[in-house]
């Protein structure tokens, strides 16, 4: 009697839930994405890594009235049977543990995106999005969610949204960091200011305008007007003949500095290079994409040839006090320069030793069968600063006494071996489509090293770059969207 009480009051409160949703129109989603990888190299000296790690999201949006609309987010992402140990390291969107933690002292979820639409906001042609939202801009060039990663990227960020015609336009405030205090010197806060203009209908695609300011006065190191700088560009996208194509171009400018990482760098310049106005930046980045399909050919093939540059530092930046490593802002770094992310973060910064980056690249896609899509891509990687002849020469002297070349030049005693050739890669992806919701994605790639990739990264501890030799990854991962 008891058991059919407590049923009838559960079915009770779910017929009350659901008509509550129901008048608030409320719907739910989700997703589930458990991943399995490995990381190995050519080092007998170093063991294989491998791990298994997951994505657990379930969205909630309501659509209040006609003119308001709320999305909330959760996630919970975490790498299987890791033990953070307590419940004071546990964080709210990780559910690394192991299996002696308690259930009641977890706390593995949080929101990753949480943020308020108001549409026609006060009586205008203007949309306002307010709150924790991924800010993902034409293709992750400039500004993506990195949603390779489990955790993804998520701003704090104010949103408007203007449209009419064939024209956007949009402004999009991100409070970066925000660690300022009453006794610090300046306010110690990042914040980044976007305004974007869209155009539909050039040259059989799209056309994107960017100018972006970054207020960065995060280091307390630096004075209250000190390190702002800007990004402008353009990019264009579309089909012409046939083929497709895009082409995209950005230059930054205004106060810079040098991360406290490049120390080659840093000692070679005759002020102090601490992010302060004494440096200008003065960097930038070009890309270029041509491809092609072949729907009337076995298999479908497309093909793609694609070219990115990215600025690097050189002597001329050093003795003319300036600084020459173009930032890729909030990129998604994974989409663009390989599958192994050598060279995330700042693009023409981590990896390269700040000397910039190229990237000649061939993307092939290949419809196996239906439902099965296989991809092959090869990367050829070299830095935009030429390393072996008088580009670097003044850079590159001050590795005998610090910075990124020290260790690995100690038993070559000279950098004249070194050439900009990074490596090569190659990325293999099989995509099998389950049924609508669920698809299992395969991957492989291997990292072909090259004696200056070695050098660059002889500090930085990471696992096929360190000891110069070749590095393997690889993956099975499910991804069940509902």
């Amino acid at each position: 009697m008891k058991k059919n009480y407590f049923m009838a009051i559960a079915v009770a409160a779910l017929m009350l839930a659901t008509t509550v949703a129901q008048a608030a129109d409320v719907t739910f989603s989700g997703q589930f994405r458990p991943r399995a990888q490995i990381n190995d190299d050519a080092n007998d000296l170093t063991t294989q890594r491998g791990n298994f790690d997951t994505r657990v999201r379930l969205n909630a949006k309501a659509n209040v009235n006609a003119n308001t609309e709320v999305f909330l987010q959760m996630q919970s992402v975490g790498t299987w049977g890791r033990d953070l140990a307590t419940a004071a390291t546990e964080t709210s969107d990780t559910s690394d543990r192991d299996s002696s933690a308690g259930s009641d002292i977890l706390a593995d979820v949080g929101f990753h995106q949480a943020y308020l639409t108001l549409k026609n906001f006060m009586g205008q042609a203007v949309d306002m999005k307010i709150g924790r939202q991924e800010v993902v801009l034409d293709g992750h060039r400039l500004f993506g969610h990195t949603g390779w990663t489990q955790g993804a990227q998520t701003n704090d960020a104010i949103r408007f949204n203007h449209s009419a015609g064939n024209h956007t336009i949009n402004y999009i405030y991100i409070a970066s960091d925000e660690a300022g205090s009453a006794s610090a010197s300046n306010n110690q806060n990042q914040d980044i200011h976007i305004l974007r203009a869209a155009t539909q209908g050039i040259m059989g695609g799209d056309l994107q305008g960017y100018f972006v300011m970054n207020d960065d006065q995060s280091s307390a190191a630096v004075s209250d007007d000190g390190n702002k700088w800007f990004t402008v560009g353009a990019r264009q996208k579309g089909k012409i003949g046939g083929l497709d194509y895009r082409v995209e171009y950005y230059h930054q400018f205004g106060d810079g500095g040098v991360p406290a990482t490049a120390s080659d760098q840093a000692e070679a310049y005759t002020v102090a290079p601490n992010n302060s106005a004494d440096i200008d930046r003065e960097a930038s980045m070009f890309g270029i994409r041509v491809g092609k399909t072949f729907k009337n050919a076995k298999f479908s093939p497309s093909i793609t040839l694609w070219y990115d540059v990215l600025s690097g530092q050189d002597d001329d930046d050093v003795t003319g006090t300036s600084y020459g490593a173009f930032d890729t802002l909030q990129d998604t770094g994974h989409k663009f320069y390989g599958l192994i992310d050598n060279f995330g973060g700042t693009g023409a910064g981590t990896g390269t030793g700040w000397y910039g980056l190229q990237d000649f690249a061939v993307k092939t896609k290949w419809q196996v069968a239906a439902g099965n899509t296989l991809k092959i891509d090869f990367h050829h990687f070299e830095t935009q600063t030429s390393l072996d002849d008088s580009d670097s020469d003044t850079i590159r002297g001050n590795a005998n006494t610090s910075g990124a070349f020290t260790a690995a030049l100690a038993g070559a005693g000279t950098t004249s071996s070194l050439d900009s050739s990074l490596g090569q890669e190659i990325d293999v992806t099989f995509v099998h489509k389950y049924d609508s919701n669920t698809k299992i994605v395969a991957g492989y790639s291997h990292y072909f090293t090259t004696n200056t990739m070695g050098m660059l990264n002889s500090s930085g501890g990471t696992i096929g770059r360190t000891a110069m030799n070749d590095q393997d990854w690889m993956y099975v991962m499910i991804d069940t969207k509902f």
